[in-house]
């Protein structure tokens, strides 16, 4: 399950809110990480102070499991969505794929980089994305952005 409209800041995994890494798997610890790091950037005034951030990092299990499972991780941001925000969500993106890219390489083995994929979106007051970027871990080079 994904987040529904009724989503609200913090981490969600496989659809249900989390409130500590220590309850859940090596991937739902890398999401509980990256929203660590994602408040202390804004703590120290790296994202704006009034954004919030929400993590869904979801495991989708393929139906007749003759492929490996893929690991989606969404964040949304709110409070930057008009295009006057671009630079500032330039910086926020750039501080979601460090900490991302850094507790990718911690939390996840090889083979879950490869089946890693994520997004960030940044969302108006009715929830709904104005601007994303992907992002992708590899095994054997740096994470690399792509716009869509």
């Amino acid at each position: 399950m994904l987040i529904e409209q009724d989503w609200s800041p913090g981490v969600w995994i496989d659809g249900e809110p989390f409130t500590t890494a220590d309850t859940t798997d090596a991937f739902g610890a890398f999401a509980h990480h990256v929203h660590d790091d994602l408040l202390a950037a804004r703590a120290a005034g790296r994202i704006p102070a009034h954004v919030q951030a929400t993590i869904s990092a979801s495991t989708i299990t393929p139906l007749f499991g003759d492929t490996p499972p893929v690991l989606l991780l969404h964040i949304r941001f709110t409070g930057l969505p008009e295009p006057q925000h671009a630079p500032a969500r330039d910086e926020v993106t750039t501080e979601a794929f460090t900490s991302l890219d850094r507790r990718g390489a911690q939390h996840l083995t090889p083979d879950q980089l490869g089946q890693y994929t994520g997004g960030l979106f940044f969302v108006d007051e009715h929830d709904q994305p104005q601007a994303n970027r992907g992002h992708k871990l590899h095994r054997d080079t740096p994470a690399t952005p792509r716009s869509d």
